[in-house]
Order: C-alpha cells, then sequence, then structure tokens
C-alpha cells in the first residue's frame, strides 16, 4: 500500500507556530489510523523552534509513527536539525510516579498528555 502524503500546509497553515498544531495534527493521524505517511513542507513559509521541538517528539522520535518528511525547505531542515541536536535519547517509555509507590507507564509523550489531562486539578 502506498504511503499517504500529508500537505502539511493544507492541514496546520503556512505557518506553523504552536504546540498546539502538532498534537492537533498527531490527534487527526490517530483518528484516521494514520501510521505510514510522507509529510510533505513544500508549502510551508515558517516554523518556530517550539512547534518544531514538539513535532520532533511527536513524529519523528515517536517509534509508533512511521513518518517521512517531505520537501523541506533548507531554513525548516535547519530547524529540524538545530531541535534533533538538543534531544537527549528518549528512556524505553516515561513514568510517573504516585505516593503509593504504584507506576503507571506511557509508550508515548502523547499517550501521557492524554492522560495527565484527565486529571482533576
Amino acid at each position: 500500500m502506498e504511503d499517504k502524503v500529508i500537505d502539511i500546509a493544507a492541514q496546520l497553515g503556512r505557518d506553523l507556530k504552536s504546540r498546539t498544531a502538532v498534537r492537533d495534527l498527531y490527534d487527526k493521524f490517530v483518528n484516521n489510523n494514520w501510521t505510514d505517511a510522507k509529510i510533505d513542507f513544500s508549502n510551508v513559509n515558517f516554523v518556530t523552534r517550539s512547534f518544531m521541538d514538539e513535532f520532533y517528539n511527536i513524529f519523528v522520535a515517536n517509534e509508533e509513527m512511521n513518518a517521512e518528511l517531505i520537501n523541506l525547505s533548507p531554513e525548516i531542515k535547519a530547524m529540524l536539525d538545530a531541535v534533533k541536536s538538543t534531544q537527549r535519547k528518549p528512556e524505553k517509555s516515561a513514568k510517573i510516579f504516585f505516593r503509593k509507590s504504584s507506576d503507571i507507564e506511557f509508550r508515548s509523550i502523547s499517550e501521557a498528555n492524554k492522560y495527565l489531562e484527565t486529571l482533576p486539578f
């Protein structure tokens, strides 16, 4: 089966600025069961470092995703490389410790974020 090509500018706009936009795109991937896709940056004008940091963690470093980035401009590629160079190697799983010594393990940052959003504060 051929990989789906996602025009990220059509999904999020030509200027990619927020971490929330990355999470929205990830939710769209999950809801449509897209795990293998080519993400096309050809129509993107600008990305912020915070957008690219979140994008890197959710799409590039996430073992659940098989996303190939295509048509990156030299500026966007430079931002991706800058973000990549500052990342720590991920541990096998993120753990949150509670007073009762029980552990909750998550397979991804997105999964941990979804859990945290359900907690009442």
